[in-house]
Parts: C-alpha cells; structure tokens; sequence
C-alpha cells in the first residue's frame, strides 16, 4: 500500500471513529437514558449526571483522535519516525488510561450507591478492557517509533 492511499484510509477510520462516538454519546446514549429513565422513575436523577459523564470522557478520546489525524499528517509526510509522533503516541496511551481511570471510578461510585447493574459493569469493563488495549498499544508503538527514529538518525549521521 502507498503511502498516501495509507494515510488517506487511517483518516478515513479516524473520521468514521469520531461519527460513530458522536453518534453514541448524543443520539444513543441520551435515548437509552430516556428510556431507563422512564421504565425505572425512581433512578431518573441519574439521568443528567450519566450523561455528563459520558460527554466529559468523550473529550479525551476527541484528543486522541486528532493526536491520531496529526500522526497521519507526518505519515503523508513521509515522516513517520519523528519526535512528535513519539511524542504523540505517549500522549494517546496517557489519554486511554485516564479514560480507564475515569471508568473505574465511576464503577465504584455506582457499586456505593447500589446503582451497578450487570449490564452496566459488563459495558464498564469492556471499556476498561479496551482502553487498557489502546494504551498499551500506543505505548509500544511509542517505543517502536522511538527506535526507529534512533536508527534512521544513525543511517543519516553515517551518509
């Protein structure tokens, strides 16, 4: 594959990524609650917070996503093993995990309030699963681009 096809088809995915968390956190999420809400009145106080939660952790992966579009920027600049991709790459992985840690909490507060659902743990869970996933993913990454950039500064010094 090219590179400019390559770059063209990853900001494909991370345009089609943000529609679909668009999609869920303002179409999807607010209907669910509504509908929560109305077979269960005596949790629609839940309502507002929940869906502030998910809106406030929408933002981290809204970074993360354009940290992604700008590695793709330096890909179609045929500069794939630049410091800021490093660089980049670290702050995605921090920005999973604080979504992880997010998660997490908010498990803990709806155990105290003897809110938590297993449907809901379950959905938590995989969130946790999946941010860990990424997370540990982009910290590889960070480190195989940190290599690569090292031995490509090598190869240069050596011309």
């Amino acid at each position: 594959m090219e590179r400019e096809e390559l770059t063209k088809w990853l900001k494909i995915v991370i345009v089609f990524t943000g529609l679909i968390g668009l999609f869920l956190c303002f179409i999807v999420a607010p209907l669910l609650g509504l509908e929560m809400k109305s077979m269960y009145p005596e949790y629609g106080y839940m309502f507002w917070p929940c869906l502030i939660f998910i809106w406030a952790t929408g933002v981290p992966f809204y970074i993360a996503l354009y940290k992604g579009w700008l590695i793709c920027g330096e890909i179609g600049n045929d500069n794939s093993f630049c410091k800021e991709n490093v660089q980049r790459l670290k702050e995605i992985s921090k920005l999973a995990l604080l979504e992880c840690i997010l998660y997490l909490a908010a498990m803990i507060i709806l155990l105290l309030l003897n809110l938590l659902h297993p449907s809901i743990l379950l959905m938590i869970l995989f969130i946790i699963f999946v941010g860990i996933s990424i997370a540990v993913v982009a910290a590889t990454l960070s480190h195989l681009v940190e290599k690569a950039r090292e031995l490509k500064e090598e190869n240069d010094l050596t011309i």
